[in-house]
């Protein structure tokens, strides 16, 4: 079903830019403004001038210019050969070491009604019309997309050809380290596709990156007389992982909410017991969210913490399936926010009253100084879950997942033939 390649690679030359961990950084889409800045002082060849170009006169153009003038200069090369990409994180989650290990190659864009890419979150249009613009100035790939793939045998050709040092290595401001390896071994290769022929992907990062690039296939495509099924706009950077890695790691995205306007608590409380049986916490709510099990939020307004448990005989009143219908992200959002607040797919689209974090702590701080009205706390979905979602043909709400570590960006990218030769 799915189909990979090898490409060549484009990397940056430690002799011109010194160590890695200056010049690479997260994907565009979990930079803060002030950590965008901090990327921008930090290396004069830092990629955030390419994933995130800065808006003075045409920034897609910017990216393109800047990628142009670093292949000039030599500080970004072109491996000669064909390759994939062993790709090893090693990180800490709760005090305990793991490691992640996956590939990077060109995996063929396939529309989603074909079932061999299947996305499990929607996409919003403005984030998917900027990666498309970026897409047609540089005819770059700078962030991968992360992808999940059933069949752990790949694991195992890859972990022939990590002995040696390797390509590029860098760690980033979380401590997470990533390794890189070439590899270029034809029967290795081969395998490796021949393998993940019989296999779907599911999409774990990166929705907007992969329908940007669908959308500028079809751009091409239409501009092209004689269809090439194998040229390059036809295919996307990205980065593969087992869904039987030992190393898989989703954690939450909690959900702040604003500009309800006069929310009166008490009244909001007693709606919701309509729907889940509600109890007080004193402290500690996301410990106690994490051990309790089943469909239960955390909720924190107007100084106090809540856990909501939701009562059997609540129907979520939603369209999709039972793998859908199941997850705690869904019961937020169908019987909470959409039916007891109000926000709909529009204001989500809008994006006028949900802000999301990762850091419980800061989600009930944030409450208290007023910035928000209410913090719900979230458990974060199995990744059985995430696959049984995809596979039914659903999608969750946008920043449903988080998968952890997040790819870095900088140590391979993959340039189209406008700049340099043929992948």
């Amino acid at each position: 079903m799915a189909r990979i390649r090898p490409f060549k690679g484009i990397r940056y030359d430690r002799a011109k830019v010194g160590s890695l961990d200056a010049v690479a950084a997260p994907p565009y889409d979990v930079i803060s403004p002030e950590e965008e800045q901090r990327y921008y002082a930090q290396h004069p060849s830092n990629v955030i001038r390419l994933i995130l170009p800065k808006a003075n006169g045409s920034k897609y153009e910017n990216a393109a210019e800047c990628l142009d003038d670093w292949l000039s200069a030599g500080i970004l090369t072109q491996d000669k050969e064909p390759c994939l990409y062993a790709c090893e994180e090693e990180f800490e989650v709760g005090g305990r070491r793991k490691k992640r290990l996956g590939f990077t190659c060109l995996v063929r864009l396939e529309d989603y009604e074909s079932r061999t890419v299947l996305p499990h979150e929607n996409v919003l249009a403005g984030p998917r019309e900027d990666r498309l613009h970026l897409i047609r100035a540089t005819r770059a790939n700078f962030d991968s997309v992360f992808g999940l793939h059933a069949d752990g045998r790949v694991e195992k050709i890859l972990r022939l050809f990590l002995a040696g040092l390797p390509d590029a290595s860098a760690v980033n401001k979380d401590g997470v380290r990533t390794n890189v390896w070439r590899i270029s071994d034809t029967e290795a290769i081969e395998a490796a596709a021949q393998i993940l022929a019989d296999e779907p992907i599911v999409i774990a990062d990166g929705h907007h990156r992969y329908s940007a690039a669908l959308a500028y296939r079809d751009e091409v495509r239409a501009r092209t007389k004689v269809p090439d099924p194998d040229a390059p706009h036809e295919y996307v950077m990205m980065t593969l992982v087992s869904l039987e890695d030992d190393g898989l790691m989703v954690l939450p995205t909690h959900r702040l909410v604003r500009n309800l306007g006069n929310l009166h608590a008490a009244a909001f409380t007693s709606r919701l017991g309509e729907f889940f049986e509600i109890r007080e916490s004193a402290d500690r709510l996301m410990e106690t969210v994490a051990s309790a099990g089943g469909h239960v939020l955390g909720m924190h307004l107007s100084g106090k913490s809540y856990i909501l448990r939701l009562r059997p005989e609540s129907a979520i009143d939603t369209p999709g399936s039972d793998a859908l219908k199941r997850l705690d992200v869904s019961v937020l959002h169908s019987l909470i926010l959409e039916k007891l607040l109000g926000i709909g797919e529009h204001n989500l689209s809008a994006q006028s009253n949900l802000s999301y974090t990762r850091d419980h702590g800061e989600a009930l701080r944030s409450v208290d100084r007023g910035e928000y009205q209410i913090a719900f706390l979230m458990n974060a979905p199995e990744v059985e879950e995430i696959r049984a979602v995809a596979a039914a043909g659903d999608r969750m709400p946008q920043k449903s997942t988080f998968f952890y570590p997040k790819l870095l960006t900088g140590l391979v990218m993959r340039v189209m033939p406008r700049l340099v030769a043929s992948c």
